[in-house]
């Protein structure tokens, strides 16, 4: 199986060239569509999107994630081997949650010219590159034939990704790093972390704020609240959101991405 996110939208043809690459080369490939509409050229919500998401497809699966600004350039492409799946990602950051969160982790640069596409394209990696290298995993390649192994700790990570623990505030700090489609704002807090920093997300004592203001406590369903409220809870993804019941959060709070979010002990 392989899985595809971009940036690339609905609106132009790449999405569906990439598939016609693989399914040229690897015909009963079954291709999986995440999301074409991620944010153009937005790394950390693709980073949070692939590790929040594919966990739920079968092990072997192989996931292509072309949220690519640096195309044409001199940085890589590498495969990504954690979990028992296999990530095909430029070497710009995708995989810093990957890299940080699972284990044991291997990577290897995509250097093997043979399976790509001739000529290369400086601005279409992912029809040249990404889509004939993933039909040719999806059909048993090794990872270690698409070119040299390399340290996990030679990838590229992202710095400003993570939530941080601030005792001194008695406050957990994170920020939103995704809007869906529904308006709701989601973090970068996920539940691990919270228990991890000794916050229970079952503790009715917890506060969630968004930008300054204060949103009220955890909540366990969007029906918690009557419809047209604020609410904040943990979301499908096991990550912090703060929503509207039958609304926007987005709207509502004039909010967007890069916006504060805090959890404290109310």
């Amino acid at each position: 199986m392989i899985t595809l996110t971009t940036d690339f939208g609905l609106t132009s043809e790449y999405v569906g060239v990439m598939k016609g690459v693989i399914l040229s080369r690897s015909p009963h490939a079954t291709i999986v569509d995440i999301n074409h509409s991620l944010a153009a050229q937005d790394i950390t919500e693709a980073a949070f999107l692939i590790r929040s998401v594919f966990s739920w497809f079968p092990e072997g699966s192989v996931h292509v994630v072309v949220v690519d600004p640096g195309v044409g350039s001199g940085r890589r492409i590498v495969l990504v081997e954690a979990a028992g799946h296999r990530f095909l990602v430029p070497d710009n950051g995708v995989a810093t949650l990957l890299l940080n969160e699972l284990g044991p982790v291997r990577a290897y640069v995509v250097s093997r010219e043979e399976y790509f596409l001739e000529p290369v394209s400086a601005t279409f990696h992912g029809r040249d590159i990404f889509a004939p290298v993933a039909a040719k995993l999806d059909g048993g390649l090794a990872s270690s034939m698409v070119g040299p192994e390399i340290g996990v700790a030679e990838l590229v990570s992202l710095q400003d990704i993570f939530p941080v623990p601030d005792s001194a505030r008695g406050e957990i700090r994170g920020k939103v790093v995704s809007v869906d489609s529904f308006g709701s704002l989601i973090s970068n807090i996920s539940r691990d972390n919270m228990m991890d920093w000794g916050y229970d997300p079952a503790d009715g004592g917890l506060a969630v704020g968004v930008g300054g203001q204060g949103i009220g406590p955890l909540r366990r369903a969007y029906s918690d609240v009557e419809k047209g409220r604020l609410l904040a809870l943990l979301g499908s993804r096991n990550y912090l959101e703060v929503a509207v019941n039958g609304g926007s959060a987005a709207c509502e709070l004039k909010a967007a991405k890069g916006i504060k979010v805090t959890v404290s002990r109310s």
